[in-house]
């Protein structure tokens, strides 16, 4: 064997043993930090306490060009935390076929804080509000093809 060779060899050895002998019992190499505490939030939450209604829409007239009805809303907020600052409404209102805002009826939201169909006061509680329809002759026409009935549901989406 060649002396580079051998020397090569003898040098990597050396590396090694001064690699393992480093470290040596008694030495801390890893550890652990403290266990820290995270602690979410309060949860937010809307739910409905809408008691069932039966709204009846009585127009004064024969044929009339539209027909308005009122009915009510509630909903509680868990907002503990003044996390959520608005709540915003939207109507869904079906017959034998859904009903087109604008095209089949009109709807108007009051309580406090609406502006339109957002409250920007919401607090921890109960919200309540009160919703006004006003249908068309095209809303009244599809109603007919559901025994002049219709179902409303509001949807509350807090933000």
């Amino acid at each position: 064997m060649k002396k580079t060779k051998v020397l090569s060899i003898l040098t990597a050895a050396m590396i090694t043993v001064s690699s393992v002998a480093t470290y040596a019992l008694w030495d801390t190499v890893t550890v652990d930090s403290r266990k820290n505490t995270v602690t979410m939030r309060n949860p937010v939450t809307v739910s409905d306490s809408t008691t069932d209604q039966s709204i009846s829409a009585d127009a004064s007239t024969l044929n009339p060009a539209s027909v308005t009805a009122t009915g009510k809303v509630k909903f509680t907020v868990d907002n503990s935390d003044d996390v959520a600052k608005k709540l915003t409404l939207k109507e869904t209102i079906e017959a034998s076929e859904p009903l087109l805002e604008s095209t089949d009826y009109t709807i108007e939201f009051s309580g406090d804080g609406v502006v339109g169909n957002t409250d920007s006061s919401v607090t921890n509680g109960a919200e309540e509000y009160t919703y006004t329809i006003t249908f068309t002759d095209s809303g009244l026409q599809k109603m007919k093809t559901n025994s002049n009935t219709c179902t409303v549901k509001v949807t509350a989406t807090l933000s």
